[in-house]
């Protein structure tokens, strides 16, 4: 992951292990802990990108069927 400030500079990047979820799972999370840490960081506005639609569209839509990744795309909305 991969974190930058309004004019595209670099304020933290990391990587981490989450052993074999799939690559939508792994996003997921990684989207999250990108969250939770800028929130620790008192950031009050961000903007998230991603290459992975189907990522895209799960966090946006507000009507999700329960599924193993619903709590952690609740927790991002």
């Amino acid at each position: 992951e991969v974190i930058r400030d309004e004019k595209g500079k670099w304020i933290l990047r990391y990587y981490y292990f989450l052993r074999k979820y799939s690559i939508f799972i792994a996003e997921l999370c990684g989207i999250l802990d990108s969250l939770l840490l800028l929130q620790k960081q008192s950031y009050d506005e961000i903007t998230i990108q991603s290459d992975n639609l189907e990522v895209v569209e799960a966090i946006c839509d507000y009507k999700l069927e329960c599924s193993n990744s619903t709590l952690v795309i609740r927790r991002i909305q």
